[in-house]
């Protein structure tokens, strides 16, 4: 939960709002095909895997996503592309600024 003060009164932004607000900018995004899969260590040594991982870093965000790109597409730009995307969206609906986005192409998923 992130919490907001200023003259009118207390905010409070929960996690889950933001997470999906991620996944629903990852979705849209240009060459992804899907959210990465857990793999066998993440099951057996972390116990719950989470594609999109957001940490609050003092008055910032810090947001991690693992996603699965499209076989043939850029993906550099395809990267830099969603990460500039994130950031946008977030800042823009929560008026919290991001410091890093942070994108992981685990898996290419075949045509």
């Amino acid at each position: 939960m992130l919490y907001m003060e200023d003259h009118i009164g207390k905010i409070v932004i929960s996690d889950a709002y933001l997470r999906q607000l991620t996944e629903q900018t990852v979705m849209q995004g240009f060459g992804i095909a899907g959210f990465a899969e857990p793999t066998l260590t993440d099951k057996l040594f972390e116990g719950r895997f989470s594609p999109v991982d957001i940490k609050a870093d003092g008055d910032k965000l810090e947001i991690s996503v693992h996603v699965k790109a499209m076989y043939g597409v850029n993906i550099p730009a395809v990267v830099n592309a969603l990460s500039h995307k994130i950031e946008f969206v977030i800042e823009d609906a929560v008026r919290i600024p991001v410091s890093r986005v942070r994108v992981y192409v685990d898996d290419i998923a075949a045509l």
